[in-house]
């Protein structure tokens, strides 16, 4: 959770309060916009206590067949998750697009491409950041299977990624002192991710989206982390 002023705090609380003429709420939105719009930079976690390394993809490339590729963003990923793997020996679980560039480079066994699910046309269906965690869950047999989590992901990407790990049960962050890919594809085949600023407000849409999922199902605004 991000650490705001009380300053900060009462001025986005009471803005707030005067746009919506209801206290509370304003109170219980300024907390989430503190949290959701001015968190960033993601939860670390020590080298020595990873046990697997979660590789989330960022972007990819569209042939002209329509198939698909990595792309850069994805290849400087495979090879984070590689050296980390070689610093700690723990397998990595990636998707696939993180996954494709580290064939060959690993003992098997020790890469698990996590792939999406296919339309009846055979196309590939997107996997949601949750749903990636849930399929790495699932496979392994369990949270406690599962172990502390390195996080591999864009560095923009990281807060989420390591904020939906924890709400899976996960204890997760980036290691701490390994610097995350920043880059941004402008031929990436997902447009949020061509640019830095598009794709904050991505990020941010997809935040607002799980606050919403978790109150409408009778959770309260979560938090997110």
């Amino acid at each position: 959770m991000i650490e705001t002023t009380p300053t900060l705090g009462k001025l986005l609380a009471a803005r707030l309060e005067a746009e919506l003429g209801d206290p509370e709420v304003a109170g219980a939105l300024a907390a989430i916009l503190a949290e959701d719009a001015l968190a960033w930079r993601a939860s670390v976690i020590g080298l020595a206590s990873v046990k697997t390394i979660i590789g989330f993809t960022f972007g990819n490339r569209m042939l002209a067949n329509g198939n698909r590729e990595p792309g850069p963003v994805n290849e400087a990923l495979a090879d984070l998750a590689l050296r980390l793997h070689e610093a700690t020996g723990a397998p990595i679980r990636a998707q696939w697009e993180v996954a494709e560039p580290l064939a060959g480079r690993l003992p098997a066994g020790m890469v698990t491409p996590i792939h999406p699910t296919r339309d009846a046309r055979a196309e590939p269906l997107y996997l949601s950041t949750g749903g990636v965690i849930e399929a790495i869950i699932a496979r392994a047999g369990g949270v406690e299977a599962v172990g502390p989590v390195a996080v591999v992901a864009q560095r923009d990407h990281a807060w989420r990624c390591v904020a939906l790990c924890r709400r899976h049960g996960l204890r997760a962050g980036v290691v701490e002192g390994w610097e995350l890919p920043a880059g941004y594809d402008a031929a990436s085949g997902q447009p949020w991710t061509r640019s830095r600023l598009a794709y904050l407000l991505h990020d941010l849409h997809c935040r607002a989206l799980d606050r919403r999922d978790a109150l409408l199902a009778g959770n309260g605004p979560a938090r997110l982390a």
